[in-house]
């Protein structure tokens, strides 16, 4: 059953769970069929869609109708209690539902296929193909002998989606503007030139020195908008005045940018997950006390996140 009413309630360790999770476990399964049964890319990629949408369908019917116990602290008012609630059913539904489903999703390819995916990360002075790998052999590790935490995974996977998503989206800008160009000088072809073939160059300067001059040739001819969002994507720092803008995945998922580029569902899963829920600080920084926040099921979603980036699936075109 897709909308139920759910009945949430505290233990003393003022920890929550669902006491009817029949229904969800029911429907989870049937979420799940829509991974197994998809025979080709087109049908997996609308099959993930699907699954985000029927979230937000449900945790929108649960925000309001469901059962939650009563929050222990002060709060200025109701609408801030409600506020707060709302965000712990949130929290709640993306472990029952998403994290559920991507967990065991994974569970039968690696079973399959004996591997999850392989993705390659840019290599600066931090290897973070070495990470993902610490990652992956961590969480394969945890899905084969049913532990419920991947402590390694769960503390670096955020980096390593905050690296891939604005490498994406400063090579869709790149990518974007360059193809709107047109009657450049042989000077302004120069500086052009490095990024129009696949060949490994090396910039001896900053990525902010190296991009800054794209940036301001995409400006002056039109082709992209002079804002310290786009300025931040493309080199990875913003100027507005003595305010300084720089790449982080908060910036990167709240620019317009990504408003224009990423699917909604998409945009507003990596919102609410790491703007939202604050994920990443209550992993780095022991935040929650009522929530297991290096739950594998966590682990799971960014992992499916992380690779729905790098294969430009959370994209429009």
């Amino acid at each position: 059953m897709k909308l139920y009413h759910k009945i949430f309630k505290s233990r003393d360790d003022m920890s929550v769970y669902l006491e009817n999770m029949e229904p969800l476990i029911s429907y989870d399964e049937e979420l799940l069929n829509r991974l197994t049964n998809a025979h080709n890319t087109d049908e997996l990629h609308d099959a993930k869609c699907s699954i985000l949408k029927d979230f937000y369908d449900i945790y929108a019917f649960d925000a309001s109708d469901a059962e939650f116990p009563e929050p222990i602290g002060h709060f200025d008012d109701e609408k801030e209690k409600r506020k707060f609630i709302r965000k712990k059913i949130l929290l709640q539904d993306m472990a029952f539902y998403l994290g559920s489903v991507y967990k065991k999703y994974h569970s039968i390819i690696y079973q399959a296929h004996n591997r999850l995916p392989e993705i390659e990360l840019k290599k600066l002075a931090i290897d973070y193909n070495e990470i993902y790998w610490k990652a992956m052999e961590d969480y394969i590790a945890a899905l084969v002998t049913g532990e419920q935490h991947a402590v390694t995974a769960s503390f670096v996977l955020p980096s390593l989606i905050e690296q891939g998503l604005g490498m994406v989206l400063q090579n869709r800008m790149l990518f974007k503007c360059i193809m709107q160009l047109n009657d450049l000088t042989e000077e302004e072809k120069k500086i052009i030139e490095p990024f129009l073939h696949n060949d490994k160059i090396l910039f001896y300067g900053t990525e902010k020195f190296t991009m800054e001059k794209l940036y301001r040739l995409f400006v002056e001819k039109g082709v992209l908008k002079n804002a310290t969002d786009n300025e931040m994507i493309l080199t990875g720092v913003g100027q507005n005045g003595k305010r300084k803008l720089s790449r982080t995945l908060g910036g990167l998922l709240n620019s317009n940018f990504a408003k224009e580029e990423i699917l909604p569902e998409y945009l507003a899963v990596m919102q609410n997950f790491f703007i939202k829920l604050n994920i990443r600080n209550c992993i780095m920084h022991g935040l929650g006390k009522t929530f297991d926040y290096l739950n594998i099921g966590l682990v799971s979603i960014m992992f499916q996140l992380l690779w729905d980036i790098v294969d430009c699936e959370i994209f429009k075109d």
